[in-house]
């Protein structure tokens, strides 16, 4: 019989054996870049005799079968990161229930505190290591991104974490923490954060897929070209960065909101902007049976839906529950459809 099994630790020490008897549930949920993952254990605190841990205690959580159900692959779904302040709720017919949260990014530390500092003339991995190293993070490249090289980098009064958000959306990366840890790594790969290739999940209706809600093609994500203006001031006159996106049946142009002051860093942000574009040409929502293979930037294959839907897809965030009456599911977010999804290969669509 298939079950699963999970483990805590906090400040180091293991806490499963005391968390056991009154664990409600342990979420993880964590994303491509954007926000910092998070991992939130709820428990019941009927006599309150659980410690509050102390904020900024470094926790970790791990999620896995010990015998996996048909179509599930093996591993484990894992979270590292840092408490936040714990919260405990009550009311007259809930009882007490204490919410332990923490988050791949030290909330406490300087990651949050704003900085101003430019650089000529550099490697954006000489860039992005020396911020994160005064910010209390080691920072990771992939190859690459390591080498892209300008002539001026800032970070104008940013935190670490903001510019680190900022800098990845400019040149096509996603970015990830774990404290003490980050990296950046191109976006719309399969290769996690650490630059290791994932595990293409399968998902399979009739067999490990509980529900969908997808959209495989979405008009408003549709766009022709991706465009940057550029002001040449040798020229004194305006020029343009374009890349094609080549959605079909598309006729808008995807055009950046801000200039550009030169070839380099506009076509860099086409490229970003193509990235994007293809992101939001459709996707929706996978609930699977507890699936540990599930992260961003993994790719997702969806298999017996329907034709149009079936297909390949990106998972950009997921969000794995184990409820102690529930067991483990896993939701995963979708986006930039390939292969055969948004296409009906029975010809002309028919009621008949």
């Amino acid at each position: 019989m298939s079950r699963a099994s999970y483990q805590i630790s906090v400040g180091g020490l293991n806490v499963t054996p005391n968390f056991s008897p009154l664990l409600i549930s342990l979420e993880i949920s964590e994303s491509d870049g954007g926000k910092s993952d998070q991992c939130t254990i709820t428990l019941d605190d009927k006599d309150g005799s659980i410690l509050l841990p102390e904020t900024g205690s470094q926790m970790e959580a791990m999620l896995w079968w010990i015998e996996p159900p048909p179509g599930v692959g093996n591993g484990a779904a894992q979270f590292t990161g840092v408490t936040d302040e714990p919260r405990s709720h009550g009311s007259r017919h809930q009882g007490r229930i204490l919410t332990i949260t923490a988050h791949s990014a030290d909330l406490k530390g300087k990651g949050k505190q704003k900085t101003s500092k430019h650089y000529d003339q550099k490697q954006f991995k000489d860039v992005a290591q020396d911020l994160g190293q005064k910010a209390g993070y080691q920072v990771s490249i992939d190859q690459s991104l390591a080498s892209l090289e300008r002539d001026y980098w800032v970070c104008a009064h940013e935190s670490f974490l903001s510019w680190g958000r900022r800098i990845s959306d400019e040149i096509g990366a996603a970015f990830k923490t774990a404290y003490p840890k980050a990296a950046f790594v191109p976006r719309n790969t399969a290769d996690s954060a650490s630059g290791i290739a994932l595990a293409q999940v399968n998902a399979v209706v009739g067999l490990n897929v509980i529900s969908w809600d997808m959209a495989p093609l979405l008009s408003r994500g549709l766009y022709q070209n991706s465009k940057v203006r550029i002001y040449d001031r040798l020229k004194a006159a305006w020029d343009e960065a374009s890349q094609s996106i080549g959605s079909t049946g598309a006729e808008a142009d995807l055009r950046a909101t801000f200039k550009q002051g030169d070839k380099g860093r506009a076509t860099d942000n086409t490229k970003t902007g193509t990235a994007d574009a293809k992101r939001k040409q459709g996707g929706g929502h996978i609930e699977l049976q507890g699936e540990p293979a599930a992260q961003s930037q993994a790719q997702l294959t969806l298999s017996g839906a329907r034709p149009g839907i079936d297909g390949t897809y990106l998972i950009k965030s997921t969000h794995h529950r184990y409820h102690r009456h529930q067991g483990w599911i896993t939701t995963c977010e979708v986006v930039n459809p390939s292969g055969s999804a948004g296409e009906d290969s029975r010809g002309s669509s028919s009621s008949d």
